[in-house]
């Protein structure tokens, strides 16, 4: 299967590069600040190391890196993953702190929202958030995503509904 890029009008969505996962988790390591869904973040990313790289070869799909157009590092990750052990597919997200990453992480999750839903086939889409993380939480909801407080998950997380789009919508490009 050939591995989808992704693009909008400032970013490129591809599989992540060794390269990619190296730069990305070694600012993590360094204490860099992120925003992310609930697996991905604090220590826990660096946990999750394996889970993302292999996503992809074994399911066919997972994270994207998302790099700005012009660059080559990217400002993080971003796409459709179902972690081992919970009910609903995710859409995850790890976004570091860099300067334009606040205008940045919404166009890429709503790019790879587009993707899980209309390439995937993924109708029901959860992202799971840290409680108290206003930054993931503004994030997810400045994209659409609904608090479910009923929704099964994993109990020290919050559980964000996002929306199917009705099949004419296209993200901004």
């Amino acid at each position: 299967m050939r591995t989808p890029v992704l693009e909008t009008q400032r970013l490129f969505l591809r599989r992540p590069t060794r390269s990619d996962i190296g730069t990305v988790f070694a600012r993590l390591k360094a204490g860099e600040k992120h925003v992310a869904t609930a697996p991905l973040a604090g220590e826990r990313a660096l946990e999750q190391v394996v889970a993302i790289v292999c996503h992809w070869d074994l399911c066919g799909l997972g994270l994207f890196a998302a790099v700005p157009k012009g660059c080559d590092e990217p400002i993080g990750l971003a796409g459709p993953w179902k972690a081992t052990g919970w009910e609903q597919p995710e859409l995850g997200f790890l976004f570091l702190d860099t300067a334009d990453a606040d205008s940045l992480a919404p166009e890429a999750l709503r790019r790879a929202h587009h993707f899980a839903e209309r390439v995937v086939g993924w109708s029901e889409i959860v992202s799971h958030i840290e409680p108290g993380d206003r930054r993931a939480t503004a994030l997810v909801r400045g994209t659409g995503a609904i608090a479910d407080p009923f929704a099964d998950g994993p109990t020290d997380a919050l559980t964000f509904r996002h929306p199917a789009r009705p099949a004419a919508w296209r993200p901004a490009a």
